[in-house]
């Protein structure tokens, strides 16, 4: 089966699969490379952790800027970046976040991130899965922006 994507327009793909088109947006799509990763390791015997895919979309986190990423942390559950924070592990990520929701939210999840469990897979994909989308929506809106290497400006 071919699959194809082309970039309609800003937040619009347009994807083929097979004799099927489809109009996305960029978290549909995102979503699509989650699952279409997914079932090539499956038809190679290999595993793959359809959470930990969602949380390496997530870690897109640490290119946000501190005023997109105080814009995010006021979107998002306090809940759901703890659950995030547990799954990823990943000490540069837990700074930011932990720098930028505030001193008294700061302390409450510093508390629960030494005494948090470890979170079930399906509690985990619909944390991460929501703070994903929330960052899909808030770049869509225009109201943060990614920032990385390849960021130029003319």
């Amino acid at each position: 089966m071919k699959v194809g994507i082309k970039k309609i327009h800003e937040n619009e793909w347009l994807v083929h699969i097979g004799f099927a088109s489809m109009h996305l947006d960029r978290f549909s799509l995102e979503l699509l490379a989650i699952t279409l990763a997914h079932v090539r390791a499956l038809e190679h015997g290999e595993a793959h952790s359809i959470l930990d895919s969602y949380v390496q979309l997530a870690m897109r986190i640490k290119e946000l800027d501190d005023k997109g990423l105080q814009q995010l942390t006021r979107a998002v559950e306090n809940r759901d970046l703890l659950d995030l924070m547990v799954l990823a592990q990943d000490d540069a990520l837990n700074d930011c976040i932990l720098k930028n929701v505030g001193g008294m939210v700061a302390k409450q999840l510093k508390s629960d991130m030494q005494k948090a469990e470890a979170v079930d897979e399906t509690t985990g994909k619909e944390a991460v899965t929501r703070v994903v989308k929330t960052l899909f929506e808030l770049e869509t809106q225009g109201q943060i922006e990614f920032y990385n290497a390849a960021t130029q400006y003319i």
